[in-house]
């Protein structure tokens, strides 16, 4: 039986060949960053969709999130929690579902108020979208920067039975190293939004 090829970040099996298709790296410009952390008592909701987010928007914080009262920080998922909690975050409000549906639902049931974002720079417009069309006001703020390796790894896909893609961007990444998604093996991806990019690019 021929391995699996994982593209994301960390590889959670050893058994399969990993080669990450995606790096992070800070913003070269900080100042959007600065300017929205030091505003951070006008919003009511800070939403981390990533655990990036996390690690390259909190230390521009002046004010400890717990000082804010008003203020609920909200989570997409299990390793974003986990990651705000390392960072000494205390009350933290996870969503039920693990993808961008799942965050447009849980706002849907609550108060309305104002929104801020730190994300990727090529994050979608999924979420700050639908956060607009239940009523909320959402401001976005390019925490970090996802690009594409300078120098990445390219295998023998003859060799691969499985490829597994854990966002659009490895996708998109994949293409532009591969040429085309071979159609001959079998494709997995990590959430719904990513799988509807795989079939928009198939």
């Amino acid at each position: 039986m021929k391995p699996s090829l994982y593209t994301g970040l960390i590889c959670p099996n050893p058994a399969y060949v990993h080669t990450p298709l995606i790096e992070i790296q800070p913003v070269q410009d900080d100042s959007s960053l600065k300017q929205a952390a030091g505003s951070i008592e006008q919003f009511d909701y800070l939403l981390f969709t990533s655990r990036f987010a996390v690690k390259y928007f909190l230390p521009y914080l002046t004010t400890e999130l717990k000082h804010i009262e008003h203020l609920k920080v909200v989570s997409i998922g299990s390793t974003t929690t986990t990651a705000l909690k390392k960072a000494g975050v205390e009350t933290i409000q996870q969503v039920e579902q693990d993808n961008s549906y799942g965050v447009i639902d849980w706002f849907a049931r609550q108060q309305k108020g104002r929104v801020l974002i730190p994300r990727s720079n090529l994050a979608l417009g999924i979420i700050p979208e639908g956060l607009q069309k239940s009523g909320f006001e959402v401001t976005c703020v390019t925490a970090y920067e996802n690009r594409m390796p300078e120098q990445p790894k390219k295998v023998n896909l003859d060799e691969i039975d499985e490829i597994i893609f854990t966002s659009p961007s490895t996708i998109d990444n994949f293409i532009r190293l591969y040429g085309a998604i071979p159609t001959n093996k079998k494709l997995t991806c990590r959430g719904p939004i990513t799988q509807q990019h795989l079939q928009q690019q198939i």
